[in-house]
This record gives structure tokens, sequence and C-alpha cells, in this order.
């Protein structure tokens, strides 16, 4: 995937496994010594904004990874980050709750910048089914059920 700079774009609704999943590659590829960053759209952007040393130097720190990963990808404000792994053609990994069809007809030219290189770049993955986390808070209410009962 690194050769031929393929990355994926993990969609689906709220606690489908996106995160899990990507974390699991991140797993998989640092206990083969590949160094990966996992961050979050928030984080990330916060640190654009926050940088005492400015943003292209926080660009270039993401982009030294073999491969960058961001979680819940939604804001056209990463556009900086995108566009510079496009350019020196490094896999990427991006979850996102969009829809893919909200990615494929942005409302807008900032979001279709974004949005078409992700394309380009990542193979659309559909994470599909009941968000484990409310199977989980449902176990949990069972449990406590019978504890209480």
């Amino acid at each position: 995937m690194r050769a031929e700079n393929l990355g994926l774009l993990l969609w689906g609704g709220v606690g489908t496994g996106k995160s899990f999943l990507a974390g699991c590659i991140a797993n998989a590829l640092m206990e083969q010594e590949v160094p990966v960053c996992m961050t979050n759209f928030a984080h990330a952007l916060n640190e654009l904004n926050n940088s005492f040393s400015g943003r292209n130097e926080v660009v270039d720190r993401l982009c030294r990874y073999p491969l960058l990963i961001i979680d819940d990808f939604g804001m056209e404000q990463i556009y900086n980050i995108i566009d510079s792994r496009y350019r020196s053609r490094k896999p990427l990994i991006v979850t996102t709750n969009l829809t893919l069809d909200e990615i494929r007809h942005p409302q807008d030219t900032a979001h279709a910048r974004i949005y078409d290189r992700l394309l380009e770049m990542c193979v659309p993955i559909s994470c599909i089914g009941v968000s484990l986390r409310k199977e989980n808070a449902q176990e949990k209410l069972e449990r406590l059920k019978e504890l209480i009962g």
C-alpha cells in the first residue's frame, strides 16, 4: 500500500469500529517497526491553531510518518495536512462519520478540494452495524440488573 500510495477511508455510523480498525492497523505496523502517527481531527486542528513554531512545522512533522491516521475527520481546516500527504505520496487512513455520499458531493469548494484528494488517495470502506458502544452499554445494564436483582 505504501509503494502504491494507497490509503483507506473508513466511513460509517458512530460506534461501528472505524477507530478500532485503524488502531489495529497502526499497532500491526508498529510491531513491524513502521512509524505511525494516529491522531484525532480535533487534536491536529488544535496543534495547527496553537503552534508557536508555525503551521508548516506541524504539517511537516505529521507528514514525516510513513503512515498518518486521522480519526474523526470532518472539517476543511485540515486541508494543509491532506494536501501535504497527497503531494508527498504518503498513505493516509482517515475515519469519519460522514457518509460516502456527503464526501462525494461536498457542499462547497473548500470541502471539495479535500474530499477529492481523499477519494484519490484512499479506498472507501463502509463500517456498518450496530454501535459497539450501545451494545456494551446494554450488556452493562443487563449485568447491573443481575447484580442488583
